[in-house]
C-alpha cells in the first residue's frame, strides 16, 4: 500500500510498498515561511500518513496525494475549501479520530469555556492512571485564563492546562453524527513530551507548583510509574503518611500499594496528576476496595491496566505519534476508564 511520509516544510515523498520514491514537490523553504506567516487555517493531518490503495484518500486526514502536496503553499480559502470536503471523504474510510481545526488560541478558548458552562469533565492521565476534574451546574468554580494557561478551581479539585502552539487538537466522532463528538483529545508530539521519569517512588520535596497557595508547602511523592508522558503523584500532610511513604521510597508501584495503600486510603491525600499540558489535583476521598468513586472529582489507578500500555481505553487508538495531555468528554456521555 502506497505511503505519503510528510514533514514539516512540505511532503517530501511518495513512498511506495517495496520503498522507492518520487518526490511530489520540493521544499521551497523561503516562500513558505512568508505565507505562513498570513495563514491560519490548521492542516488536518493526524500523522498517519498512508493512502487508501482503494479509494486514494489518505487514512489519517482523508487528503488526497495533489491536496498534501499542493497544503504548504495553498492559501487560507483553499485550505477551508479542503478541509469542507473531509467529512464524506472520512465517513467513507470509517476514521474514528481526526483533527479538529482549531487554532492555539480558539483551543484555549474551548478549554476556558467548557470550564466556565461546566459542560463536561477533563481527565488526564491514560488508561489505568487518570485524574478527572468537573463541577455541578451549582458548584463554584474559579475559572481564569492568563495568557497560554487556563486554571480552574473547585472546593474539590483544581485543574491547570496549558496550551501552547504545538497542541493539537483531535475529535472522537460520534457514531450518530457526523459533526458531534463522544470526546476531545488534547495531545502533543511525542517527540516533545519532557516529562521527568520515575520508576519506584520518588519524593520530590515540597509541592512548589500546586495550583492552590496554601498546598505549596507540603511534601509530594511520585508514585513511579515509569512514564515520560504522565506522572501520578500524592501529597502527604499528616506525619505518619509521610513518615510511610519516605520509608517506601525507591520501591516500584506495587510494593508501595503494598506498604503504604491502607494509610493512603485512610488518609485519602491530595492526588496530583501531571501531562504535557498541565496538571489536576483532586482532594475529594478515595473509595473503599471495591467501592466507587463518588460523582464529581476522582483519581483511578489501576495497574493491571497501566500494563496495557495504552493512552486510551481498547477499541480507541490515538494516532500513534501522537501523547496524550488532557481528554474533555461532554457531559452524558458513557465512557471507560
Amino acid at each position: 500500500m502506497p505511503r505519503m511520509d510528510i514533514g514539516p516544510a512540505g511532503v517530501y515523498g511518495f513512498h511506495l510498498a517495496g520503498g522507492e520514491a518520487s518526490p511530489l514537490i520540493q521544499p521551497q523553504a523561503s516562500v513558505q515561511r512568508m505565507n505562513l506567516q498570513t495563514k491560519t487555517v490548521p492542516s488536518p493531518c493526524t500523522g498517519i500518513c498512508t493512502m487508501d490503495g482503494a479509494l486514494g484518500f489518505c487514512l489519517g486526514c482523508g487528503r488526497t496525494a495533489d491536496e498534501v502536496a499542493e497544503w504548504a503553499l495553498a492559501d487560507d480559502m483553499r485550505r477551508s475549501a479542503i478541509w469542507a470536503v473531509l467529512p464524506v471523504r472520512v465517513d467513507a474510510l470509517g476514521i474514528s479520530i481526526t483533527r479538529l481545526p482549531w487554532r492555539q488560541d480558539q483551543i484555549t478558548e474551548f478549554v476556558a469555556e467548557s470550564l466556565r458552562q461546566k459542560s463536561g469533565a477533563w481527565a488526564l492521565g491514560r488508561y489505568g492512571a487518570t485524574a478527572e476534574f468537573i463541577c455541578d451546574h451549582d458548584e463554584p468554580c474559579e475559572v481564569s485564563v492568563t495568557g497560554e494557561t487556563i486554571t480552574a478551581i473547585s472546593g474539590r479539585g483544581a485543574l491547570q492546562l496549558t496550551i501552547g502552539e504545538r497542541v493539537r487538537a483531535l475529535r472522537l466522532r460520534d457514531d450518530d453524527s457526523r459533526r458531534g463528538y463522544r470526546a476531545i483529545f488534547l495531545v502533543v508530539s511525542k517527540a516533545r513530551v519532557t516529562l521527568p521519569v520515575a520508576k519506584t517512588l520518588t519524593p520530590l520535596g515540597r509541592d512548589e507548583g500546586a495550583i492552590r497557595p496554601e498546598f505549596r508547602n507540603d511534601i509530594w511523592f511520585d508514585l513511579g510509574l515509569g512514564r515520560d508522558d504522565l506522572r501520578f503523584c500524592v501529597r502527604a500532610s499528616s506525619a505518619d503518611l509521610l513518615d510511610t511513604m519516605n520509608q517506601a521510597s525507591g520501591l516500584p508501584l506495587l510494593d508501595v500499594l503494598q506498604a503504604a495503600g491502607a494509610l493512603i486510603l485512610k488518609h485519602s491525600p491530595v492526588r496530583v496528576v501531571e501531562t504535557p499540558l498541565g496538571r489536576a489535583e483532586i482532594y475529594t476521598p478515595i473509595p473503599p476496595p471495591g467501592g466507587q468513586s463518588k460523582d464529581g472529582p476522582h483519581t483511578h489507578l489501576l495497574p493491571g491496566h497501566l500494563e496495557s500500555g495504552r493512552a486510551t481505553p481498547p477499541g480507541i487508538d490515538l494516532p500513534p505519534v501522537y501523547a496524550l495531555g488532557a481528554t474533555f468528554f461532554p457531559r452524558g456521555i458513557t465512557r471507560r476508564n
